[in-house]
C-alpha cells in the first residue's frame, strides 16, 4: 500500500524565460518528481509526491513562488487505476 500523496499542479509560464530553463528550476524542488511540457492551456505539468499534506502544501507555494511561473492550479490524485496485464 503506497503512503504517498501525489498532487499534480499545472502552470503557466512566462514567455519571457525559457521553458527548459523554468523546467529544471522546479526539478530541483524537493517533491517534485516529473515536469512534462505541454500544448495548451498550461505550459507545465508537475508532479509532486510527498508524505503529507503539509509537505505537498510547502511543494505547491515554492512551485507557485518560482521564477517564471504565473499562474498554477493544483489537482490532487484521489486514487489511481492501472491496467492489468494479461
Amino acid at each position: 500500500m503506497e503512503n504517498n500523496i501525489s498532487v499534480f499542479i499545472g502552470a503557466v509560464s512566462d514567455e519571457k524565460i525559457k521553458t527548459a530553463h523554468v523546467c529544471e528550476q522546479l526539478l530541483m524542488i524537493p517533491g517534485v518528481s516529473r515536469v512534462w511540457e505541454l500544448t495548451g492551456s498550461l505550459d507545465l505539468l508537475v508532479l509532486v509526491v510527498s508524505p503529507s499534506i503539509q509537505a505537498i502544501n510547502e511543494v505547491v507555494e515554492a512551485v507557485r513562488a518560482s521564477p517564471g511561473v504565473l499562474q498554477t492550479t493544483s489537482y490532487l490524485v484521489l486514487d489511481t487505476h492501472t491496467r492489468k496485464e494479461v
